[in-house]
């Protein structure tokens, strides 16, 4: 038999957990829905090391990037954009073969 004080209380720690996981999906989900078309280049800066990218979405929030091999980027790097004379501090959101998509930090 289950103690009801315990159902109860884990009850409420698994909505708690849900509700915060639909939440940070939410607003990710909205960075990607809200950033325009760019396609302009851009610079993926970490350890030291430098490659080129393809800004194919950009948002004040993140963007989206294409390059040649997604597999070797960071969880966090510097985006240089240097058209517009900016760089951004960014965390990797998801990750596709010749795709990124970041978020601005």
């Amino acid at each position: 038999m289950t103690d009801p004080l315990a159902a109860g209380l884990l009850h409420d720690i698994v909505s708690e957990l849900e509700g915060d996981l639909n939440e940070r999906v939410d607003e990710e989900a909205q960075l990607i829905l809200i950033r325009e078309f760019a396609l302009e280049p851009g610079t993926i800066e970490f350890h030291g090391r430098t490659l080129s990218c393809l800004v194919r979405s950009l948002s004040r929030h993140g963007a989206s990037l294409d390059l040649i091999s997604a597999g070797v980027i960071p969880d966090h790097f510097t985006l240089a954009l240097p058209l517009e004379g900016v760089s951004y501090s960014c965390r990797l959101l998801w990750r596709r073969a010749m795709e990124i998509g970041v978020s601005f930090q």
